[in-house]
């Protein structure tokens, strides 16, 4: 059993993590280009644009597996895969458990507010 504290059983939420902003690459990027901005900016997780309209992301697996010539929208995920600031770090776990993600966004009201490591949450629930 993970350890989220609270008598409620919810414990913490995801908004009450340290939530990281996530740097964004235009769509066409080269993975192998994507890969050295992730490098540079110490980050797991870009947000990907087009016509300066955010359509995904893409974590570090996705970059890692992706040939480095292709676009890095060609490796990227829909938004539907992310987080709320009101998410259980229950649930958020058993969504990173469930996906392999490292890093997921964290969107509120269509706004991308940053993201949130799976590491921090583990390390928040160790502390509680």
């Amino acid at each position: 059993m993970f350890p989220f504290g609270g008598a409620d059983g919810v414990g913490f939420r995801i908004g009450d993590l340290a939530i990281r902003p996530i740097p964004v690459v235009p769509a066409d990027l080269p993975v192998s280009a994507a890969r050295k901005v992730a490098a540079l900016k110490r980050v797991s997780l870009l947000l990907v644009e087009r016509n300066e309209r955010l359509v995904g992301f893409v974590g570090d697996r996705a970059l890692a597996d992706a040939v480095d010539g292709m676009p890095v929208a060609a490796a990227m995920k829909a938004f539907a895969l992310c987080l709320h600031p009101g998410m259980s770090a229950a649930k958020a776990r058993a969504l990173f458990i469930r996906t392999g993600a490292t890093a997921l966004p964290v969107i509120a009201g269509g706004f991308v507010l940053g993201a949130v490591a799976r590491r921090d949450i583990d390390a928040a629930g160790r502390d509680c």
